[in-house]
């Protein structure tokens, strides 16, 4: 699982930062063209657009591979470490059937249904716009059974004696 993570982690940082890139050059042109120019391109703001919709996507199945997401912390370390791991395993389970069913289902749908409408401003279909949707979901659900799978191992090991932290 290590590996895969790593693999995932290498993956996605990658997508952010070259997505990240390119929305930083036609936001750029696009003010360009609106205040130097005066004559704004519709095809930069639009695809600006759809560009942050995968980087969120993508850098939201980071997060969640990282353990970044929100949480309460104040309420876990009131548990015991046993606990603590027990409540882990709940909350990735939940969080890999949400975005399993929410993100890589619900969104394939949608992504699916909207494939035969085409954008007012790029000769795109809708649908390639809102793969983003399934696409991070998965992602998040494959980083969450790499975090399942930490959980188990923790589980595990505080069952047989303990883990020496530190």
């Amino acid at each position: 699982m290590t590996q895969l993570r790593n693999t995932l982690n290498k993956i996605t940082a990658f997508l952010s930062c070259l997505i990240m890139g390119l929305m930083t050059l036609l936001v750029t042109w696009q003010v360009i063209t609106r205040f130097v120019l005066n004559s704004p391109s519709t095809i930069t703001e639009a695809l600006a657009k759809y560009l942050f919709l995968w980087l969120v996507m993508v850098a939201s199945a980071y997060v969640v591979g990282k353990r970044d997401h929100m949480n309460l912390q104040i309420v876990l370390h009131k548990l015991s470490r046993l606990n603590q791991i027990r409540f882990g395993i709940v909350s990735e389970a939940v969080i890999f059937v949400f975005v399993l069913a929410v993100l890589g289902y619900g969104g394939g749908y949608i992504a699916l249904n909207a494939m035969n409408q085409m954008d007012s401003a790029l000769p795109v279909p809708i649908g390639v716009v809102y793969l983003a949707l399934p696409t991070g979901g998965i992602l998040a659900a494959v980083y969450s059974l790499c975090n399942l799978a930490d959980f188990i191992k923790l589980y595990k090991q505080e069952k047989a004696g303990g883990v020496r932290h530190g």
